[in-house]
């Protein structure tokens, strides 16, 4: 976003300053042309004038060594001498004028003359002279070029001309600025509310004014108004959960009772079934349990109660519970390395969520193996690491296991106990003490799994 503000502003500034510039030039260009070609012309003329009173004392004295015998070509023939002397017809009395004098003195001659209109940018001056004799004769001189005029006139500029380019960088500065702003913060507003809402925070919500008409203001609310809906549907969801939930817990605590009843009612023929039917209803309360502990971190995270312990105490219990429950089964559980961190939050949620991350371990990994724990303190943060040595999850689903009811592979979670919300609920208690939980696949095999905690922020 920093990025498309910089670029509005910039954009919007580099084109005022080339329109600036432009007018700048322009206007310069149109003002002082004309005054350089005045004094160019004023150049000219002067110029003209020096050589033609020179070429009148020259042309005089030429002409009156040329009626003596005393003016003749030099050794190659040509003239030495520049100006140079013609004839009243136009003809070189002494060889070697250049063919731009000479062809300017014939035009002369003829009338044909141009006469321009604006400074040339070279010249040739042409003065008739008497000789003693009173023949009339041509001097004439080629005078050097001027050039072409600059592309920028070699003129004062206007007064205060670079104050007045200053204050427009200045203020086009501020103006592109102030309207980047303000293209750029209704963006700004989605993006945060966008984040909230990615977060979990489905009351997130964009500023939108009353007065806005514009495209983006139109965005906002439409944003707004699909933020409304999902947080509606959401909620509707979780509530549904909740009052089936409660519903489901008194047909259920019946349901027990009547088992009771029938079990000692009914002869030892039957008693298998009864015993299914008694540990399906368990599991069905445990999942019921779930539920609920989960709808309560979702509704009612922020009023937990919150007390001071040692984390590498509950994580020690944690192990020697699943050690107990994973023995018969061939799996063991193993505090590998416990640092003392002491911890601010329930300790009964994270207990929890714990117990759920090592189960899901001791549930997966291989007979004969052991579930790795082990509890490091790093820098203002308790790190928990879980590892079993199990199949592990495909890399596209490791972000998914933390969703409720989500199953890496039905028939396997339905033969191992799962039913997809311990690690949610994991999710859910970590997650409110301000904590990261992510898995990954260990190099060698299984998964781990990293629960990362504030320590020691007062949580």
């Amino acid at each position: 976003m920093r990025t498309m503000f910089v670029r509005l502003a910039f954009w919007f500034w580099l084109a005022i300053l080339l329109s600036a510039g432009l007018s700048f030039f322009i206007a310069i260009n149109l003002r002082l042309r004309p005054e350089h070609d005045r004094q160019m012309h004023h150049i000219v003329e002067q110029r003209h004038r020096l050589v033609a009173r020179a070429l009148t004392v020259y042309g005089k004295n030429a002409a009156d060594l040329y009626e003596r015998g005393l003016l003749v070509a030099g050794p190659d023939g040509t003239g030495t001498q520049d100006p140079y002397l013609f004839t009243a017809q136009g003809k070189e009395i002494v060889p070697g004028a250049p063919s731009a004098v000479t062809e300017a003195v014939l035009l002369n001659v003829r009338g044909l003359a141009p006469k321009p209109s604006r400074p040339p940018l070279s010249d040739v001056v042409i003065v008739p002279v008497q000789g003693p004799s009173g023949a009339y004769y041509l001097a004439a001189a080629s005078t050097p070029p001027l050039g072409p005029p600059p592309f920028h006139p070699h003129l004062p500029l206007p007064p205060n001309a670079w104050v007045n380019f200053v204050v427009t960088f200045l203020i086009g500065g501020a103006v592109c600025y102030g309207l980047a702003w303000r293209l750029t913060t209704p963006i700004r507003r989605l993006r945060t509310a966008t984040q909230q809402l990615a977060e979990g925070d489905l009351a997130a919500r964009v500023e939108v004014p009353e007065s806005g008409k514009d495209e983006l203001a139109d965005l906002g609310r439409e944003f707004n108004a699909m933020a409304a809906r999902i947080e509606h549907l959401v909620g509707s969801h979780k509530q549904l959960v909740r009052d089936v939930s409660h519903e489901l817990r008194s047909p259920l605590a019946r349901l027990t009772v009547a088992l009771e009843l029938a079990r000692k009612a009914t002869p030892d023929a039957a008693s298998g079934t009864l015993d299914r039917i008694g540990r399906e209803a368990e599991r069905l309360n445990l999942l019921i349990g779930e539920l609920l502990t989960l709808s309560r971190l979702e509704r009612d995270g922020a009023t937990i109660q919150r007390d001071r312990f040692e984390l590498s105490e509950l994580v020690d219990e944690v192990v020697r519970d699943a050690e107990f429950e994973a023995k018969d089964s061939g799996r063991h559980v193993a505090a590998v390395l416990t640092d003392p961190v002491a911890f601010e939050g329930n300790r009964e949620l994270l207990r929890r969520a714990l117990e759920n991350v090592v189960r899901n371990g001791v549930r997966y990994t291989i007979a004969g193996s052991a579930v790795e724990v082990r509890l490091l303190r790093e820098p203002g943060a308790a790190v928990i690491r879980v590892r079993d040595h199990g199949p592990g999850v495909p890399e596209a689903q490791l972000d998914d296991i933390f969703r409720p009811f989500f199953r890496v592979a039905e028939a396997r979670d339905r033969a191992t106990g799962g039913n997809g919300i311990g690690l949610a609920i994991s999710h859910g208690a970590v997650t409110l003490h301000g904590g990261t939980i992510f898995a990954r696949n260990a190099v060698g095999g299984g998964l781990e799994v990293e629960i990362r905690l504030p320590a020691g922020s007062g949580v």
